[in-house]
């Protein structure tokens, strides 16, 4: 049975800590059993008198109830076994019990139970909800416990949507089966968009205009309530700024899932674009007020106004040249990578990698602070190439590897697959009139 079914069984609620209702359907209520005995007539030879029948009433059982509990913060599963009328014997049977599905101790705070039993009484059935996805029941047979778990039965289905964007992408108006969200689903899209597969060709905090649009299809699997249980991107096309970007996901043999271009070239970047998610708050130039100093000097590197803690990630792979404190740097983390490139990252608060150690791309390194010369805490950001700092904004950043000729056949029938379930919705485009007003104040 799924939840759908176990919905009238274990109908959780969460307002209040505890709630009683009866379990199942009473068929009879108040009435006992009808036991009929037939008596011999006391007569043998007089077969025509009726036989006496004797009525006796047996008093049924009062019917079970239930109670419902949410495990709170800091309670273990044994704490609310024994809220609810365990003892130590069955506890302890139970978690083991439990243990054989889920570690007792990886329960988090909101996981609720109904235990159901006769009223006076210790319970006989518990259903533990240990995942959006799974129920544990436990039942009791004489002095032992047994367990079963039901999973949720999953649908799938194709998402279409497309959006026109007016300033930025998150609040893009959209159009296809707009009707299909959920409740914060497409801004969790978005996230994935501009950072794991556009992130290394489209600066999103820079670069966006009106009139730049996208559409996608995204393959989900849904929960019988409507939640989505996990989501994939099948193809994605983004037009900005005249230039028209695809991207469809493959994964080599044994590797992780990347996104490529039509033509099999990657979109990923050996460098992201930005080692935190905040915007820009100073550019790179090479006169600029510096607001201790009180002079125009060069500011060769880019500011993100991030909040003080804000994790800070390589943006390539490369190895630790500096860990520690450096003059106006303050606490800063400077990394070597390939093709004589290195980054600096500067005014941390905290570091998280020590000198000679090899980080991956998108490796946590440090927190945003404000060491050194900072009037407030951010990050400042340098590309050096060959010793020179460079604008990481318009330098051209190196590609990933294209994907092999090996694999282009299964790419190819991925991608014209893809494709077509694209094309189920069309790519947004401004009024002419708009578009007219657009370019004028661009």
């Amino acid at each position: 049975m799924g939840f759908g079914g176990i919905q009238e069984e274990f109908d959780v609620t969460d307002n209040g800590r505890k709630r009683y209702a009866p379990v199942g359907k009473v068929l009879v209520a108040g009435i006992g059993v009808l036991g009929v005995f037939w008596l011999a007539a006391s007569n043998p030879s007089s077969a025509s008198d009726p036989p006496e029948v004797r009525v006796v009433v047996v008093p049924a059982p009062p019917p079970p109830v239930s109670a419902y509990d949410t495990l709170g913060p800091g309670e273990t599963l044994a704490e609310m076994l024994a809220d609810n009328g365990l003892d130590g014997s069955a506890i302890y049977e139970l978690t083991e019990v439990v243990r054989e599905v889920k570690n007792p101790r990886s329960l988090r705070p909101g996981v609720v139970a109904r235990f159901s039993g006769a009223p006076d009484s210790s319970p006989s059935s518990i259903f533990l909800r240990v995942s959006p996805d799974s129920l544990v029941h436990l039942a009791r047979s004489d002095s032992t416990w047994a367990s079963s778990v039901r999973t949720v039965p999953l649908t799938t289905d194709t998402l279409h949507l497309a959006g026109l964007i007016d300033s930025n992408l998150w609040s893009a108006t959209l159009s296809g089966e707009v009707e299909k969200l959920a409740d914060g689903e497409f801004q969790e899209y978005v996230y994935d968009m501009a950072d794991n597969v556009f992130g290394w060709k489209v600066d999103f905090t820079r670069d966006i205009r009106r009139g730049d649009a996208f559409r996608v299809a995204i393959e989900r699997e849904r929960r019988p309530d409507g939640s989505v249980r996990q989501s994939r991107f099948l193809a994605i096309e983004l037009a900005n700024r005249g230039r028209a970007f695809q991207a469809i996901p493959f994964t080599r043999p044994g590797g992780r899932k990347e996104y490529f271009d039509g033509e099999g070239q990657a979109l990923r970047g050996t460098f992201s674009r930005y080692p935190v998610s905040f915007r820009v708050t100073s550019s790179f130039s090479t006169r600029r007020y510096h607001p201790i100093l009180k002079v125009r000097r060069p500011h060769l590197g880019t500011d993100y106004g991030a909040p003080r803690g804000t994790p800070v990630e390589a943006t390539a792979a490369g190895t630790v040249t500096r860990a520690g404190t450096w003059g106006g740097y303050g606490r800063m983390v400077e990394i070597r990578h390939a093709r004589g490139i290195s980054t600096r990252y500067a005014h941390l608060s905290s570091i998280s990698v020590r000198n000679g150690a090899f980080v991956e791309q998108g490796q946590m390194i440090g927190r945003v602070g404000s060491t050194g010369l900072s009037t407030s805490a951010h990050l400042h950001y340098e590309f050096l190439q060959n010793g020179v700092q460079r604008n990481p904004a318009t330098i051209d950043l190196p590609s990933a590897p294209a994907l092999e000729d090996e694999y282009m056949e299964d790419f190819g029938r991925i991608r014209d697959q893809a494709l077509e379930q694209l094309d189920k919705v069309a790519l947004p485009v401004l009024p002419e009139a708009s578009r007219v007003e657009s370019v004028v104040a661009d």
